[in-house]
């Protein structure tokens, strides 16, 4: 995927202006089609080991939206233009909307059987008995985890049927987060308010007793996370299990959580 994804950066760079200056309007699928055989075969010329295993119309015209795979079934996102003759990476924007096209479409391939988290090892905010769940994979030293904190609260307090799950767990790039979240988990099954309460003191950079239990409950909640693919924090599941990377408001998490 790398060797790919550099060999297109530039292929971009030089042929951004002739791709772009080939869009057209209308219905673009109905004149213009291929197939994941054929996107599979004409990226295969530039890396053997691309698979495409979907593809699909963008908002922007004169392009194919390729989802590509490669050997250790990492997903990402190339364009390719109607004359099968250029690619495109990197983030498509859409000015207006002030958003990005291309991380949309790749958090709406994002999807996680929610029956199979285990919340043996979560720690619980919210209603016990709430039936809008939603699962938070979560560091306790990272900075974005804590402001998606801050906007649960918010959330919970506004709405009583809300069951949050954090699933606690150290990145690699934070040497103290792993016996941070230990320590956390050890102390919620003692006591649930107070460990939530040190994991807030982690957010804030305060200083916390370091625990340790019989299980080591904080490698287990990671070794979940990296079997759902999520290496970053904050993580949200949905309870329909769609994946949203980063740190939401209130009022986005409030449409979220009731969107079907």
């Amino acid at each position: 995927m790398k060797k790919l994804l550099i060999f297109l950066f530039y292929i971009s760079i030089s042929n951004l202006g002739y791709a772009f200056s080939k869009m057209e309007s209308g219905d673009c699928k109905s004149c213009h089609k291929i197939t994941k055989e054929e996107a599979t075969k004409i990226l295969n010329k530039l890396d053997p080991n691309i698979k495409v295993e979907k593809i699909g119309y963008p908002q922007i015209s004169g392009v194919y939206e390729l989802f590509v795979k490669d050997n250790k079934s990492k997903i990402g996102i190339v364009y390719l233009d109607f004359s099968k003759k250029y690619l495109i990476i990197g983030n498509v924007i859409d000015i207006e909307g002030k958003k990005s096209i291309t991380e949309s479409a790749m958090e709406e391939q994002k999807k996680i059987d929610v029956n199979k988290i285990s919340i043996k090892n979560a720690l619980i905010m919210g209603n016990k008995n709430g039936k809008k769940k939603i699962y938070v994979f979560s560091d306790p030293e990272c900075p974005h985890c804590y402001k998606l904190h801050q906007e649960l609260e918010k959330l919970l307090n506004e709405d009583k049927e809300v069951l949050v799950y954090i699933i606690l767990f150290g990145l690699d790039i934070h040497p103290n987060a792993q016996w941070k979240a230990e320590s956390i988990l050890c102390k919620s099954k003692e006591n649930m308010d107070e460990a939530i309460k040190m994991l807030e003191m982690s957010y804030q950079g305060k200083e916390i007793p370091k625990l340790s239990c019989k299980e080591n409950y904080a490698l287990a909640n990671k070794r979940q996370a990296n079997s759902f693919g999520i290496s970053g924090t904050p993580a949200i599941v949905l309870s329909n299990g769609k994946v949203i990377s980063g740190w939401r408001t209130k009022e986005e998490l409030k449409n979220l959580i009731n969107s079907k």
